[in-house]
């Protein structure tokens, strides 16, 4: 475990949190990345007071996340991205073809019984810039950036324009949403203040998926 951290600072690593883990804790009780990797770190010999997620990623998204090494990092990195000054961008592939370039900004409302978000008018602001690297005949393969962090937002926003994510059983449809086992989102790039960026490729499984859609990897 060790080896998903891909960068270290005196206040906070950037991990690449392979997809199945999760962000964050939830009900299931299960233990989530920063408790792994502190045990881990622990077995090894190191001290580690605190660590602690300042953003979150899908338990089935893969890719970099920050866990913040003391309280005053996490303040600082958390304001970071409150003013949007840390930037996350994604990789996708999807149904169809969303176009060269573009942006949606479909208002998002969370149903959190179903833990499903909406598009729906009054709902928060969400913004979602995105073009496109490789087309793949019936698929595509996109760059994203986020402007706001909704809940599902790439998810809910491709879904609603049609070009919902291969693999997404929960905001797509049959077969595209059976033809691979998570939604097909990885977070490769973060750049952090003051200068910093850190990148990870494609995970293997979403490697494969562009390789038998026909993509280059």
């Amino acid at each position: 475990m060790r080896s998903w951290i891909l960068h270290a600072e005196k206040g906070f690593f950037v991990v690449n949190k392979p997809a199945g883990v999760l962000s964050q804790k939830d009900k299931s009780g299960e233990d989530d990345l920063a408790g792994l990797l502190k045990k881990d770190l622990e077995k090894k010999g190191e001290k580690v007071p605190f660590l602690a997620p300042v953003h979150r990623l899908d338990r089935n998204t893969s890719g970099l996340l920050i866990l913040a090494r003391s309280a005053e990092a996490a303040a600082q990195l958390t304001d970071w991205l409150q003013k949007g000054e840390i930037r996350k961008t994604y990789l996708a592939i999807v149904k169809g073809d969303p176009g060269e370039s573009g942006r949606y900004d479909f208002p998002l409302w969370k149903d959190e019984r179903k833990n499903q978000s909406f598009v729906k008018p009054g709902g928060d602001e969400a913004l979602t810039e995105f073009k496109r690297l490789q087309k793949m005949g019936s698929s595509s393969l996109m760059e994203v950036n986020i402007i706001t962090g909704r809940s599902h937002q790439i998810r809910a926003h491709f879904a609603h324009a049609g070009h919902a994510l291969i693999g997404d059983r929960k905001y797509g449809k049959k077969p595209w949403s059976e033809i691979f086992s998570r939604p097909a989102l990885h977070a490769y790039r973060l750049e952090i203040p003051p200068g910093l960026k850190v990148e990870c490729s494609l995970p293997e499984d979403m490697r494969d998926l562009l390789k038998k859609l026909g993509g280059k990897v």
